[in-house]
């Protein structure tokens, strides 16, 4: 999702102040209430861990690409709703949502024959992007609730997000086993040395910039700008997630699973927000998406998704090999003695390709996401 709202938060709206309680330094601002943003956006990070750690101590790999499978694709789903089912959006950006996904189709077949990591990292970096620009969002939707924050604060949250990303990417065993492996295979020059000046470069990035936004918060109360806490109680919340998961454990599949909950679950919920009150405000072109809004009508919604997966399901429901056409090959990648990364069994190799191969059908939805949430689309505004 890309960032719904302005980084400007002190020409908000009477509307947005008025939904902050308190005064003085802290104001507190809500998505959709508090009780909701309690449940879907403060909660839910955590439930997910639980539910990553549980499947990693019970359920073979088969069962969690399954699962992984099963979390993932109604969110999809949610953005074919939101785009191709509603007329307005459809004739704003008919040639994009055409020719977008060929494009894309031919990039994942030439990725998958010759150079699949590779994909799976560039993908895994795109979902990362957007996964990213969802959580930065719904953060400028906080300060825009509560009228907090100065103009330069959107600015600031996005490069905290990236700093605090890109730490966990470098220095997560999961990851690290990731990109060492393509760039050892690729022949780029990476000695043990190296890879712990990097490391030791990160560690000097986050501690430097979380000084620099310490000076930004400070900087914002003695402008008597209030600061949102539920803001920062989300933006903890997330992280924790990420951070947990991808430190215990090695299984991109498992961090897969906590992520897709939280990140799935949450569009859906702006998803079918965002369709609701603009049904309300009576701006959009009736179409397939308010057939699936309204009193009684969400477990339309709800059962569209499930089809959907199922039937994504029914269509690669078949060996992972088979799948691949023959031409999908994680054989040459062998083990890494002074990284200490053994040779990739087939067990870590098919995890990563179910993992592939739901990543890559995710592309087209970050791709739609990346134009149909734009900043400046005043429907988007209005609909959030």
């Amino acid at each position: 999702m890309s960032e719904p709202l302005t980084g400007r938060s002190t020409g908000a709206p009477a509307t947005a102040a008025l939904a902050g309680a308190g005064g003085g330094v802290f104001r507190s601002g809500y998505i959709l209430s508090g009780p909701a943003d309690l449940v879907w956006f403060l909660t839910l990070p955590f439930l997910a861990v639980l539910v990553a750690l549980g499947c990693q101590a019970w359920l073979p790999y088969v069962a969690v690409a399954s699962i992984n499978l099963w979390i993932t694709i109604p969110h999809h789903y949610a953005t074919w709703v939101r785009t191709y089912g509603m007329p307005d959006v459809w004739r704003r950006f008919k040639e994009r949502l055409v020719l977008g996904p060929i494009v894309i189709i031919v990039f994942t077949m030439a990725g998958l024959t010759w150079a699949p990591i590779t994909l799976l990292l560039l993908v895994s970096a795109w979902d990362h992007q957007h996964s990213i620009m969802q959580q930065h969002g719904f953060a400028r939707i906080y300060d825009f609730k509560a009228g907090s924050g100065l103009d330069s604060t959107g600015r600031f949250d996005l490069t905290l997000n990236w700093v605090l990303y890109l730490h966990m990417f470098l220095h997560a065993p999961m990851f690290r086993f990731l990109w060492i492996r393509e760039l050892h295979r690729m022949g780029v020059p990476l000695s043990a040395g190296f890879v712990e000046g990097l490391l030791t470069a990160s560690w000097v990035v986050l501690i430097g910039y979380l000084c620099v936004y310490a000076w930004h918060v400070t900087r914002t109360v003695r402008a008597g700008r209030p600061i949102n806490p539920v803001k920062y109680a989300f933006i903890g919340a997330s992280y924790f997630l990420w951070y947990f998961v991808a430190w215990n454990t090695n299984s991109i599949l498992l961090y897969a699973v906590a992520h897709r909950i939280m990140h799935g679950v949450q569009y859906i919920v702006m998803v079918y927000f965002f369709m609701r009150r603009s049904q309300a405000q009576g701006h959009a072109t009736p179409g397939l998406w308010s057939r699936m809004v309204g009193e009684g009508r969400l477990r339309w919604f709800l059962l569209g998704g499930v089809a959907y997966a199922m039937l994504f399901q029914l269509l690669i429901n078949r060996p992972l090999d088979e799948f691949g056409f023959g031409v999908v090959n994680f054989a040459p990648y062998p083990a890494i003695p002074e990284f200490n990364l053994p040779a990739l069994d087939y067990v870590a190799a098919a995890a990563l390709f179910s993992q592939l191969v739901v990543y890559t059908y995710g592309m087209t939805h970050y791709y739609v996401d990346s134009f149909v949430w734009k900043v400046r689309d005043r429907q988007v505004q209005e609909g959030l």
